[in-house]
């Protein structure tokens, strides 16, 4: 029987060795992607199966670029997975009731997180956050922005690098175009240790809802118009969506001109309970694989998972109630706006007209939106009720609370 060479054993003991300790320090220390490692435990009800298919691949950062004609993208999946920071939320486990052992604090290691969700009039109450916000006992602006310039500097009070505001109109998409909560709580600690390594941070998570059918009629027409977020990343479980998981509902670079019976029946159309799917734990449902279980399960985690991150954010806001809105912002963070943002936001296709079989369609797709926007808005009114009363404690009592911690 051959035998190999003292130096041929050596070598291959060698060789053991490194690739125990390589499979070790992935496990370990170095971030595995889920669809080699990914534990599928968490997955109700099925096994989650996260590879491709025979036949089948991944579309890779670079095939994805070509694919939509945007050239290199500009997040890359090396921001993702490094560690999973879910926020801290301002309030109990019922939702209802202000923590008083938590504060947010610009001054601090805070840091504001703002998840913006298309057509829930994000966009202006993103730029009256950096533009219109202040603090309400010096009455410096939290945010200084130049007219010529994209994004503005929201950066803590003394200070010309640390960052308190994470969004669009700060820190811009550093994790994705529209990045959803998956996206976010796998993301932004990584981002943000990139951009200061001084201090350990803590996120809270905030975001805007809307009305479902006025959402989704906003983006219909927005779309028609000929806009698209081609480059967002729906990066979950370790990997960005298969090629087979999303298929686009068009061809070419946009939609323009498409008609409402288009846009409502092409299966793979994002726009469908868009709120609930960017508020939900992704993971859970298997990410963008809709074969692992069945639909009315599937529906179910998925809403279930969105209530509770909902409940669990330090704030969220509905663009129909923009008053109370502004007021619960204020009154839970410990910030000002200038002025009232009632009338900040431009409602559109308020004349479009469904027929009842469109109607009826409609709200078969956007069923599980119409169920989250029913439980967020009552527990918005709950929340707007008791700031109300908490504010009138301070006013009644100021020897107690001359500073209303909120």
């Amino acid at each position: 029987m051959w035998m190999p060479s003292l130096w041929g054993r050596r070598i291959l003991v060698v060789a053991a060795v490194a690739l125990g300790c390589l499979q070790f320090f992935q496990g370990s220390f170095l971030h595995c992607p889920g669809w080699i490692c990914g534990d599928n435990s968490s997955v109700s009800g099925g096994h989650a199966e996260f590879g491709p298919r025979p036949g089948e691949a991944y579309l890779s950062v670079a095939e994805t670029a070509r694919a939509r004609g945007r050239g290199k993208p500009k997040v890359q999946p090396e921001v993702f997975g490094h560690s999973r920071r879910n926020g801290v939320s301002l309030w109990d486990s019922t939702g209802l009731t202000l923590r008083k052992d938590v504060t947010f604090r610009v001054n601090g290691s805070d840091v504001l997180v703002y998840l913006h969700i298309q057509k829930t009039g994000g966009t202006a109450f993103g730029k009256n956050m950096v533009t219109n916000l202040a603090d309400p006992f010096s009455g410096k602006k939290t945010c200084s922005c130049k007219a010529t310039a994209k994004r503005c500097k929201c950066y803590r009070p003394g200070s010309n690098t640390k960052e308190w505001l994470f969004s669009r109109f700060s820190t811009g998409w550093k994790c994705g175009l529209h990045a959803d909560w998956t996206e976010l709580t796998n993301c932004v600690d990584h981002v943000m240790e990139q951009r200061d390594r001084s201090q350990r941070r803590r996120y809270f998570y905030m975001t805007m809802l809307r009305e479902p059918y006025r959402r989704y009629l906003s983006e219909f027409l927005h779309v028609q118009r000929g806009a698209t977020w081609r480059n967002s990343r729906h990066w979950c479980g370790g990997r960005f969506a298969l090629s087979s998981e999303i298929r686009p509902c068009f061809n070419g670079d946009t939609w323009d001109g498409v008609t409402f019976d288009e846009f409502l029946t092409c299966p793979n159309n994002l726009a469908a309970n868009r709120q609930t799917r960017m508020l939900a734990d992704l993971q859970l449902v298997g990410c963008y694989n809709t074969t692992i279980m069945e639909k009315t399960q599937h529906d179910e985690i998925m809403l279930n998972s969105a209530k509770e991150n909902l409940r669990n954010m330090a704030f969220f806001g509905i663009i129909e109630e923009l008053d109370d809105t502004q007021t619960l912002f204020e009154r839970t963070f410990g910030l000002r706006f200038d002025s009232r943002l009632n009338g900040s936001h431009e409602a559109r296709g308020e004349n479009f007209v469904l027929e009842d079989k469109q109607r009826a369609a409609y709200e078969l797709k956007n069923a599980l939106d119409t169920e989250l926007y029913k439980f967020a808005k009552e527990l918005f009114d709950e929340r707007v009720r008791t700031v109300g009363r908490l504010f009138q404690q301070t006013i009644t009592s100021p020897e107690e609370n001359s500073v209303p911690d909120y």
